[in-house]
């Protein structure tokens, strides 16, 4: 997947050599998710075959969304329903009152998937070379 350059044209970087990403597949994905945070495996069930990632990632400052799917799994609502899944954990089992996520100024889908889920665009990063559009989603369950 990260060897894709259509899947990296969006999270800032070129494909990586095949020997890169199964060096960082190994030894910075594999079993390195805590108990809830970090990137976890999403498996496409039916064909029991490992088509991305998706998870939670906590800073000091926010907890963010991120989704990463293989492109010949795109189009079929997989981002939607493993975002889904993680926000449910986020609002339901860690009681967050907000989780944020960004996305490559460009990448309409991956807006467009954020969007579907109830996220609203709040902000924009400036890096070099790169427009980060910043999306939040409140808690649906939060007190007003």
């Amino acid at each position: 997947m990260q060897t894709d350059p259509e899947v990296r044209r969006y999270v800032g970087g070129k494909a990586w050599p095949h020997e890169k990403a199964v060096y960082r597949f190994q030894n910075e994905y594999l079993g390195k998710p805590s108990k809830i945070y970090g990137l976890w495996a999403t498996v496409l069930k039916s064909e029991s075959r490992y088509i991305g990632c998706c998870g939670l990632h906590r800073s000091e400052e926010s907890v963010k969304l991120g989704y990463y799917i293989a492109r010949p799994y795109w189009n079929r609502g997989l981002a939607t329903e493993a975002a889904t899944a993680f926000l449910n954990v986020a609002f339901s089992q860690l009681h967050l009152s907000e989780v944020f996520a960004d996305v490559e100024k460009g990448h309409d889908v991956s807006e467009h998937t954020l969007q579907k889920l109830g996220f609203t665009l709040v902000d924009r990063e400036e890096l070099p070379g790169r427009i980060l559009h910043i999306y939040r989603l409140s808690n649906p369950r939060a007190r007003i």
